[in-house]
């Protein structure tokens, strides 16, 4: 593993601890569950992100965790971080048996679309929508700039994942390093607009 793929790497583990550590003081600040949800998420991205850079041996073992963990963080972490911004954005204040049956339904989709031999397109059509839905849960943000953070947000995610990673659009543009850049940069923003967005469900909800 060159120096770059290990600072990129480190970039996403940097970002995604901060991520989880603000959102989950926010909860314990606000008792938000959907912020909870978003702090249990980027810690399972921090441990596909860890193992990424400890698990560096060829066997069985290794590799199979490896891509457990990596499984857990796009199929699960990148829809549940979309979903609780939606929830928080729209004050839908899913509850926790919710959030635990939408957990249930991302990984029996993700067995359903492997088992049926279409495990690409799905990684691509829900990384679309997680990147759509984050947009979409910014449009409704304010000042301008929170906006902006916002759907920038979602932009970089869409990068990240469709253009960059492993299941891109475009194959020629494939990019570990880019890749691993504009996904930290998604979830900075998204650290930078959870405080505001709490703020302003606080001031009318007053």
């Amino acid at each position: 593993m060159s120096v770059l793929v290990v600072f990129s790497h480190s970039l996403i583990l940097v970002c995604a601890l901060f991520l989880a550590g603000r959102s989950y003081r926010l909860s314990e600040k606000h008792n938000n569950t959907a912020l909870m949800v978003i702090s249990l998420a980027a810690a399972f991205i921090s441990c596909a992100v860890a193992g990424d850079l400890l698990l560096s041996g060829n066997d069985q073992d290794s590799l199979t965790l490896k891509r457990l963990l990596d499984n857990l963080a796009l199929f699960a972490a990148v829809p549940l971080i979309a979903s609780a911004l939606l929830d928080l954005s729209f004050k839908y204040n899913w509850s926790k048996a919710a959030w635990g049956r939408w957990l249930l339904v991302l990984f029996a989709l993700f067995e359903l679309c492997r088992r049926s031999g279409i495990g690409t397109e799905y990684t691509q059509i829900m990384s679309a929508l997680c990147a759509i839905t984050i947009i979409f849960s910014a449009l409704k943000l304010y000042p301008i700039n929170v906006r902006v953070t916002g759907i920038s947000s979602g932009i970089f995610l869409f990068l990240s994942l469709l253009v960059f990673g492993s299941a891109t659009l475009l194959p020629e543009q494939q990019n570990t390093l880019y890749y691993s850049v504009t996904l930290a940069a998604s979830l900075g923003f998204i650290s930078q607009i959870l405080p505001k967005i709490i703020e302003k469900n606080t001031e009318t909800s007053q």
